[in-house]
Protein backbone atom coordinates (compact mmCIF):
# COMPACT_ATOMS: atom_id res chain seq x y z
CA UNK A 1 0.00 0.00 0.00
CA UNK A 2 3.01 2.33 0.25
CA UNK A 3 6.02 3.45 -1.95
CA UNK A 4 6.41 4.90 -5.66
CA UNK A 5 4.88 3.10 -8.46
CA UNK A 6 5.11 4.16 -12.10
CA UNK A 7 6.62 7.26 -11.26
CA UNK A 8 3.75 8.29 -9.18
CA UNK A 9 4.34 9.63 -5.67
CA UNK A 10 3.93 7.44 -2.56
CA UNK A 11 0.71 7.08 -1.34
CA UNK A 12 -0.45 8.92 1.64
CA UNK A 13 -0.55 5.46 3.42
CA UNK A 14 3.30 5.71 3.27
CA UNK A 15 3.59 8.33 6.06
CA UNK A 16 0.10 7.08 8.30
CA UNK A 17 0.64 7.21 12.30
CA UNK A 18 -0.06 3.93 13.83
CA UNK A 19 -3.67 3.77 15.08
CA UNK A 20 -4.26 0.85 16.66
CA UNK A 21 -7.59 1.44 18.76
CA UNK A 22 -10.43 -0.64 18.17
CA UNK A 23 -13.53 -0.63 20.31
CA UNK A 24 -16.49 -2.96 21.61
CA UNK A 25 -18.64 -0.99 19.40
CA UNK A 26 -16.79 -1.36 15.86
CA UNK A 27 -17.08 -5.13 16.06
CA UNK A 28 -21.23 -4.26 15.76
CA UNK A 29 -20.92 -3.56 11.84
CA UNK A 30 -20.66 -7.27 11.36
CA UNK A 31 -22.24 -9.79 8.56
CA UNK A 32 -25.57 -8.98 10.21
CA UNK A 33 -25.51 -5.63 10.34
CA UNK A 34 -25.04 -5.47 6.19
CA UNK A 35 -27.50 -8.02 5.73
CA UNK A 36 -30.38 -6.99 8.01
CA UNK A 37 -33.00 -4.01 8.33
CA UNK A 38 -32.09 -1.50 6.09
CA UNK A 39 -28.68 -2.95 5.12
CA UNK A 40 -30.76 -5.78 4.12
CA UNK A 41 -29.52 -5.71 0.52
CA UNK A 42 -26.36 -3.74 0.78
CA UNK A 43 -23.89 -6.33 -0.13
CA UNK A 44 -26.08 -6.85 -3.83
CA UNK A 45 -25.93 -3.06 -4.28
CA UNK A 46 -22.59 -1.25 -2.33
CA UNK A 47 -20.34 -1.85 -6.03
CA UNK A 48 -23.48 -0.48 -8.17
CA UNK A 49 -24.12 2.66 -5.51
CA UNK A 50 -20.40 3.09 -5.43
CA UNK A 51 -20.01 3.59 -9.41
CA UNK A 52 -22.75 6.29 -9.17
CA UNK A 53 -21.15 7.68 -6.35
CA UNK A 54 -17.49 7.97 -7.93
CA UNK A 55 -18.90 9.55 -11.27
CA UNK A 56 -21.07 11.92 -10.08
CA UNK A 57 -18.17 13.19 -8.09
CA UNK A 58 -15.65 13.12 -10.54
CA UNK A 59 -18.41 14.55 -12.87
CA UNK A 60 -18.58 18.19 -10.72
CA UNK A 61 -14.39 18.60 -9.68
CA UNK A 62 -12.88 17.12 -12.74
CA UNK A 63 -9.78 15.95 -10.53
CA UNK A 64 -6.34 15.02 -12.03
CA UNK A 65 -5.49 11.94 -12.77
CA UNK A 66 -2.33 12.00 -9.71
CA UNK A 67 -4.95 12.89 -7.39
CA UNK A 68 -5.44 11.06 -4.03
CA UNK A 69 -8.87 9.96 -3.17
CA UNK A 70 -9.81 9.10 -0.05
CA UNK A 71 -13.11 7.30 1.38
CA UNK A 72 -13.62 7.23 5.09
CA UNK A 73 -16.10 4.54 6.44
CA UNK A 74 -15.95 3.11 3.35
CA UNK A 75 -17.73 0.02 3.84
CA UNK A 76 -17.30 -2.60 1.86
CA UNK A 77 -15.59 -0.26 -0.51
CA UNK A 78 -17.41 0.19 -3.40
CA UNK A 79 -16.74 3.95 -3.95
CA UNK A 80 -12.76 2.75 -3.64
CA UNK A 81 -13.34 0.23 -6.43
CA UNK A 82 -15.19 2.69 -8.36
CA UNK A 83 -12.69 5.28 -8.34
CA UNK A 84 -9.72 2.77 -9.18
CA UNK A 85 -12.13 0.93 -12.13
CA UNK A 86 -11.98 4.83 -13.17
CA UNK A 87 -7.98 4.65 -12.99
CA UNK A 88 -7.52 7.06 -10.11
CA UNK A 89 -6.10 6.40 -6.93
CA UNK A 90 -8.07 5.80 -3.98
CA UNK A 91 -8.12 4.37 -0.36
CA UNK A 92 -10.85 3.57 1.95
CA UNK A 93 -10.54 3.56 6.13
CA UNK A 94 -13.36 1.20 7.96
CA UNK A 95 -13.88 0.28 11.51
CA UNK A 96 -15.78 -2.59 10.45
CA UNK A 97 -13.76 -5.61 11.22
CA UNK A 98 -16.23 -7.82 8.84
CA UNK A 99 -15.79 -5.23 5.96
CA UNK A 100 -12.01 -5.19 6.51
CA UNK A 101 -11.51 -9.17 5.69
CA UNK A 102 -13.80 -9.45 3.02
CA UNK A 103 -14.23 -6.35 0.87
CA UNK A 104 -13.03 -6.96 -2.69
CA UNK A 105 -11.26 -3.81 -2.18
CA UNK A 106 -9.48 -4.63 1.03
CA UNK A 107 -5.94 -4.14 -0.05
CA UNK A 108 -6.45 -0.92 -0.28
CA UNK A 109 -8.59 -0.48 3.34
CA UNK A 110 -7.16 0.02 6.13
CA UNK A 111 -8.45 0.28 9.60
CA UNK A 112 -9.16 4.45 11.00
CA UNK A 113 -11.50 6.00 13.70
CA UNK A 114 -12.47 8.97 12.17
CA UNK A 115 -12.38 10.82 14.99
CA UNK A 116 -7.97 10.22 14.98
CA UNK A 117 -7.47 9.89 11.63
CA UNK A 118 -3.88 8.26 10.65
CA UNK A 119 -2.66 10.87 7.92
CA UNK A 120 -0.82 13.76 7.68
CA UNK A 121 -2.34 16.90 7.01
CA UNK A 122 -3.58 17.42 3.57
CA UNK A 123 -2.90 14.00 2.20
CA UNK A 124 -5.60 13.25 0.10
CA UNK A 125 -7.20 15.71 -2.67
CA UNK A 126 -10.18 14.43 -2.40
CA UNK A 127 -12.21 12.91 0.69
CA UNK A 128 -15.30 11.49 0.17
CA UNK A 129 -17.49 10.55 3.51
CA UNK A 130 -20.81 8.92 3.43
CA UNK A 131 -23.32 7.60 6.61
CA UNK A 132 -20.64 8.11 8.64
CA UNK A 133 -21.45 11.00 10.95
CA UNK A 134 -25.15 9.75 12.23
CA UNK A 135 -22.89 7.35 14.50
CA UNK A 136 -21.47 9.89 16.27
CA UNK A 137 -22.50 12.04 19.37
CA UNK A 138 -21.97 16.29 18.84
CA UNK A 139 -18.47 16.53 20.12
CA UNK A 140 -17.36 13.23 18.06
CA UNK A 141 -19.24 14.53 14.81
CA UNK A 142 -17.08 18.07 15.67
CA UNK A 143 -13.99 16.04 15.88
CA UNK A 144 -14.59 13.97 13.02
CA UNK A 145 -14.99 17.16 10.84
CA UNK A 146 -12.18 18.49 12.23
CA UNK A 147 -10.37 15.74 10.72
CA UNK A 148 -11.52 15.41 7.55
CA UNK A 149 -10.87 18.84 6.69
CA UNK A 150 -7.36 18.33 8.25
CA UNK A 151 -6.43 15.53 6.26
CA UNK A 152 -8.56 17.07 2.91
CA UNK A 153 -6.34 19.01 0.68
CA UNK A 154 -8.96 20.58 -1.94
CA UNK A 155 -12.51 18.70 -1.62
CA UNK A 156 -15.12 16.91 0.93
CA UNK A 157 -17.91 14.91 -0.35
CA UNK A 158 -20.45 14.21 3.18
CA UNK A 159 -23.49 12.68 3.17
CA UNK A 160 -25.23 11.98 6.61
CA UNK A 161 -28.88 11.39 8.17
CA UNK A 162 -29.39 14.87 9.90
CA UNK A 163 -32.20 16.01 12.26
CA UNK A 164 -35.47 15.72 10.35
CA UNK A 165 -34.47 13.92 7.53
CA UNK A 166 -36.63 10.72 6.49
CA UNK A 167 -33.97 8.55 7.04
CA UNK A 168 -33.74 9.01 10.71
CA UNK A 169 -37.59 7.23 11.31
CA UNK A 170 -36.22 4.16 12.52
CA UNK A 171 -39.22 2.77 11.73
CA UNK A 172 -38.76 3.35 7.92
CA UNK A 173 -35.24 2.72 8.09
CA UNK A 174 -34.01 0.71 11.20
CA UNK A 175 -30.44 0.99 12.45
CA UNK A 176 -29.98 0.06 15.60
CA UNK A 177 -26.72 1.21 16.12
CA UNK A 178 -27.35 5.09 14.92
CA UNK A 179 -26.97 7.81 17.13
CA UNK A 180 -30.60 9.24 16.43
CA UNK A 181 -30.23 11.25 19.75
CA UNK A 182 -27.60 13.36 18.73
CA UNK A 183 -28.43 13.92 14.77
CA UNK A 184 -27.50 17.61 14.03
CA UNK A 185 -29.93 19.58 12.00
CA UNK A 186 -28.00 20.80 8.22
CA UNK A 187 -27.10 23.94 9.05
CA UNK A 188 -25.15 22.76 12.45
CA UNK A 189 -23.14 21.04 10.18
CA UNK A 190 -22.52 23.15 7.88
CA UNK A 191 -21.30 25.71 10.28
CA UNK A 192 -18.90 22.83 11.64
CA UNK A 193 -17.11 22.89 8.28
CA UNK A 194 -17.38 26.75 8.17
CA UNK A 195 -15.57 26.58 11.55
CA UNK A 196 -12.65 24.88 9.68
CA UNK A 197 -12.13 27.22 6.95
CA UNK A 198 -14.27 24.39 4.38
CA UNK A 199 -17.26 26.11 2.34
CA UNK A 200 -19.99 24.50 1.07
CA UNK A 201 -19.90 25.05 -3.24
CA UNK A 202 -23.27 23.20 -3.99
CA UNK A 203 -25.41 19.63 -3.32
CA UNK A 204 -23.72 16.52 -4.53
CA UNK A 205 -27.35 15.54 -5.30
CA UNK A 206 -30.93 17.51 -6.10
CA UNK A 207 -33.06 17.05 -3.27
CA UNK A 208 -35.67 14.86 -4.63
CA UNK A 209 -32.58 12.43 -5.57
CA UNK A 210 -31.30 12.50 -2.02
CA UNK A 211 -33.22 14.01 1.27
CA UNK A 212 -30.05 13.50 3.32
CA UNK A 213 -27.42 16.48 4.32
CA UNK A 214 -25.28 15.98 1.39
CA UNK A 215 -22.33 18.76 0.05
CA UNK A 216 -19.17 18.77 -1.91
CA UNK A 217 -16.85 21.30 0.31
CA UNK A 218 -14.25 23.28 -0.52
CA UNK A 219 -11.14 24.38 1.37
Amino acid sequence: MAGRKNGSRPSPFYNMKKNNQKTDFFKNFNQAYYTTDSYDDYLRRYQKEGLCSASNLIKKIKPLRSWHFLDVGCGMGGVVLALRSLNYQAWGTEVSPYCLKFSPAKEWLQFADICNLPFLSNSFEVITCVDVLCYLNRDETKQAVKELTRVAKHYLGVETICRGSPNSDQIKNPDWLRQDRYLLPENDLRRMFLANRTFFREPLYPRQQNTDFNGLFVK
